[in-house]
């Protein structure tokens, strides 16, 4: 009786791993698909690229106010009705996307869905935080996110082909509401999460540098992310080429996620790694100078994406470890959603000067970023596991 009681158990925490992960991937599809999504826009809708910056900057703004709202008022609501009901709200803000057409509509409709879209993967990071091996399950979100990214990059061009713009958001509404069904049925209805606002709010002068360096890498992941598809475009890349580059910087993500889960599986020490991370997404994104070259496109997606999906638990993993709670990592996930915030509105600014300054400016910050993370690390010389 105790085995079929344990092995039921087993089941449903295994279900709800299931779901949160697949909340995780379609909480993070916009910023995900950006390169697919900014191209299209542009080329179907006759967007500007400063509008389409816009569009990006305000989903990832209503982001942060999802996961202000999670941070304020989370221990008042169930983690189900939380996360169905901001699923619903992406997937409806997802097919009404596809149905506008000019830039106001669409404006409006993405600031609804980023909303939904940061409650949702404010809750899924907290329920995370709670879980025995946060650690691992913050590698495994990063693993989903990256498949996600990789399958759309290689079917979105045929979709739009096929269906246009319309017929990827359509289907990323699909998602949404099927993941809210899931939710609503296997998502359990406690708290989102239990930290009182003060708690949750206090940093120490390790945690501020870690929240700042994770912010840095955000804003700037976000400002080279955005306008990858229209670098290679520039560059005069082969779309065929391109969509490969961005189907390997997914790969390459899932990769980094992997080395961070067997790091955290095998207890060692994350600092030196983050720093190293931090340093490859530099380099990778001064490569991209060379775009024209097609080996030097590829290879430089990447490693960026690569370094990415491998430093991002480990900033999660080490932030997590300094709350006895599990509020403390909603103040991480806004650190980078301000960061996501920023990224759009500093690339469309700096593309204005030139694809090659945005370059240049962004492996800077990298560098900055990598430094911070390497003044955490004199700080925080103690062992940080999952």
């Amino acid at each position: 009786m105790n085995e079929c009681r344990s092995a039921e158990s087993s089941g449903s925490e295994a279900t709800e791993v299931a779901v949160l992960l697949w909340a995780a991937a379609v909480g993070t599809s916009f910023f995900t698909l950006a390169p697919t999504l900014v191209g299209a826009l542009i080329d179907q809708l006759r967007l500007s690229v400063h509008e389409v910056g816009l569009i990006a900057s305000g989903e990832l703004a209503g982001s942060a106010v999802g996961s202000v709202l999670v941070l304020l008022y989370g221990r008042l609501f169930s983690a189900r009705a939380a996360l169905t009901t901001s699923l619903v709200l992406v997937g409806i803000c997802n097919l009404a996307t596809a149905a506008a057409h000019d830039f106001t509509t669409i404006a409006l409709w993405r600031v609804a869905a980023g909303l939904g879209a940061g409650l949702a993967f404010s809750v899924v990071n907290a329920a995370t935080a709670r879980s025995r091996k946060a650690g691992l399950m913050f590698a495994a979100i990063s693993i989903v996110q990256m498949v996600f990214g990789a399958a759309g990059f290689i079917g979105a061009p045929s979709v739009i082909g096929a269906c246009g713009l319309a017929g990827v958001f359509r289907i990323l509404g699909g998602c949404a509401l099927g993941c809210a069904v899931a939710s609503l049925l296997f998502i359990p209805g406690v708290p989102v999460h239990g930290s009182r606002l003060r708690s949750s709010m206090s940093v120490t002068p390790r945690g501020a540098l870690l929240l700042l360096s994770l912010f840095a890498t955000y804003l700037t992941s976000a400002a080279v992310w955005t306008y990858l598809e229209r670098i290679g475009v520039e560059a005069r890349l082969a779309s065929h080429v391109i969509s490969l580059g961005l189907s390997i910087g997914m790969l390459a993500g899932v990769l980094g996620s992997v080395g961070a889960t067997l790091l955290l599986w095998r207890g060692r020490d994350p600092d030196y790694s983050l720093i190293a991370g931090a340093a490859l997404m530099a380099l990778s994104t001064s490569l991209l100078v060379k775009a024209a070259a097609p080996a030097a496109y590829l290879t430089a997606l990447f490693g960026f994406n690569g370094a990415l999906a491998f430093v991002t638990p480990l900033y999660l993993t080490r932030v997590a470890a300094e709350s006895a709670g599990d509020g403390r990592i909603l103040v991480a996930m806004l650190a980078m959603d301000l960061g996501l915030i920023g990224g759009p509105v500093l690339g469309a600014g700096l593309v204005g000067l030139g694809y090659e300054d945005l370059i240049r400016i962004a492996a800077a910050l990298f560098v900055a970023a990598t430094l911070l993370a390497l003044g955490s690390s004199r700080l925080s010389p103690e062992v940080v596991t999952s």
